[in-house]
């Protein structure tokens, strides 16, 4: 069966790559709070001579401070830089104009650092963000895989059972099968694709503990996210069991969705508690809600979707540091925010990470 699907990004999304904006290949307009992506080769071609040479006085340095130089030469021909444009935070485009003046060059390394800038997945030919059909589908195994163990009758012999350093172990037993016999191999899911033209944007990702009052201002850094209120779209194609495959416990896409949507609520439904507590904006939800569990069934997916959303609550351990070593919890004590400033005075416009709503398009076939 063949299902068209859309993901309504509710709050920012970030898929790893393994890929950074590195400082050589952007140039930031201060005044705009923007950055330019640009291809380098392209931008070449666009200088006279007198530009060139300049350029490649610079490129010949084997100094720090070449750096800065390169970035002064950048903002002085930005009118011949062509490219993608993101939305930064201001704050972040003060930093680079701070950069420009810097003289000292351990103070220049470490400000450079600060820009290295981690990139949400993307298409290489386009330059536009996708969602990889992967991600999503680990995040509807979790989500199924939690609740089905919930749901067992086995539960506790299971759970008593099982060794938190193999867990394809314990999901094979809730699964009955593995490798050939687990049920999500017939669960195909396309890349998604986005709807209409989407604009990603830059954002401090800010570590909030849930307990105090205070930011680790050092774990802050800026990160590339696809914004809520985009939209992408997409294919499932959950194929028919075929006889004598040995898949013992095959699924229906409603069943899966049905248990999906409930470990995911019970998560979001403890940050709209947190929430209360710290301040931070809640993702809406609201358009949604007539049809919950019918045509939508909230997700969550990426970067920073929290250790909750990732793992199987009965046998969930956290490893979390603390000032007299690590110990083991099973809620961690701290959450990612996406915000505006580095370390913001309140949480007021800051949000949690990941939050999507899965909608089957052609729900009538569920």
């Amino acid at each position: 069966m063949l299902y068209e699907i859309k993901l309504h990004i509710l709050s920012p999304v970030h898929i790893g790559c393994n890929e950074c904006y590195t400082p050589t290949e952007f140039v930031i307009d201060v005044d705009k709070s923007i950055m330019i992506h640009f291809d380098l080769w392209q931008f070449i071609k666009t200088l006279n001579d007198k530009e060139w040479k300049e350029f490649e006085n610079i490129s010949e340095k084997d100094t720090v401070a070449c750096l800065v130089q390169l970035y002064r030469f950048y903002s002085k021909v930005k009118e011949k830089v062509k490219g993608r444009i993101i939305s930064i935070p201001k704050e972040l485009a003060e930093r680079y104009r701070e950069v420009k003046q810097l003289n000292d060059e351990k103070e220049i390394l470490k400000k450079f650092n600060e820009f290295e800038i981690p990139r949400t997945f993307f298409n290489p030919y386009t330059q536009t963000p996708i969602i990889p059909g992967s991600s999503l589908k680990g995040s509807l195994r979790t989500g199924y895989l939690d609740k089905t163990l919930a749901e067992s009758p086995d539960k506790e012999n299971l759970i008593k059972n099982a060794d938190p350093r193999n867990p394809e172990q314990l999901e094979a037993k809730i699964l009955e099968g593995q490798m050939s016999t687990d049920p999500f191999r017939l669960l195909k899911i396309s890349d998604l694709e986005p709807e209409g033209q989407v604009k990603t944007k830059v954002i401090y990702q800010i570590n909030v503990n849930k307990l105090k009052d205070n930011i680790r201002s050092t774990l802050s850094i800026p990160i590339e996210v696809i914004p809520e209120g985009s939209i992408f779209k997409g294919t499932v194609k959950l194929d028919s069991l075929i006889e004598n495959s040995d898949i013992k416990k095959p699924f229906d896409f409603k069943s899966l969705l049905t248990k999906v949507h409930a470990h995911y609520a019970e998560i979001f439904n403890r940050e709209v508690d947190l929430r209360k507590n710290k301040g931070f904006r809640r993702p809406l939800i609201e358009q949604f809600k007539n049809e919950l569990k019918i045509k939508y069934f909230l997700i969550r997916i990426g970067k920073h979707s929290g250790a909750e959303a990732v793992t199987i609550e009965s046998v969930r351990k956290i490893k979390i540091r603390t000032a007299k070593g690590s110990i083991w919890d099973k809620t961690p004590t701290t959450i990612w925010l996406a915000s505006q400033n580095k370390k913001p005075a309140n949480l007021s416009q800051a949000i949690p990470f990941g939050w999507v709503m899965l909608e089957v398009v052609n729900a009538d076939t569920l």
